[in-house]
């Protein structure tokens, strides 16, 4: 016969520190604790989260694994041995092989359109987020109303906030 249990815990070691996530288990005899949590959250198999080991593995790829550690150690206060790292990153590296034969090229067909567009725009930004060089500008500024900018008057006042999107 089947249960569900409340309170059954594990440990996560993520970038921001150890966290106990809590989830209900599905029990029947003869087989493993079920935790649809788990997928539902894309919770690891093993104790280190998904974000843990990213880290670990793009500080592998910079130097040795110990190195990646003492980073680790260092930017997210988790202690992680050398050969944890080496682990982490050889999970994470599992995935790539898979991941390139999945997005497998078609080939295309010349009627077929690639669009490619841009836009940007320019944003009014507060006075102490501007440059330097910009703030000093506008504050040198003399303003025509008191209520609001006329025309013209937002020149060293703006940064350009810009998307691009290619899609066919």
């Amino acid at each position: 016969h089947g249960a569900v249990e409340t309170g059954h815990r594990r440990p996560l070691a993520t970038i921001f520190g150890t966290v106990d996530v809590e989830r209900l288990a599905y029990r029947h005899r003869g087989h493993p604790n079920l935790h649809p949590a788990d997928a539902l959250l894309n919770l690891p198999e093993e104790r280190h989260s998904h974000g843990l080991r990213r880290f670990a593995a793009v500080e592998a790829s910079r130097g040795s694994f110990e190195e990646a550690a003492a980073a680790l150690e260092r930017a997210t206060g988790q202690h992680v041995g050398k050969r944890q790292v080496e682990n982490l990153t050889a999970r994470g590296a599992s995935d790539v092989e898979d991941f390139y034969e999945a997005r497998s090229h078609t080939p295309v067909d010349e009627s077929d359109a690639l669009v490619i567009s841009a836009d940007g725009k320019g944003i009014v930004m507060r006075p102490d987020s501007l440059r330097e060089q910009t703030a000093k500008a506008a504050a040198a500024a003399a303003n025509k109303l008191t209520t609001r900018l006329s025309k013209g008057e937002k020149r060293n006042r703006k940064r350009m906030a810009e998307v691009g999107a290619v899609y066919d």
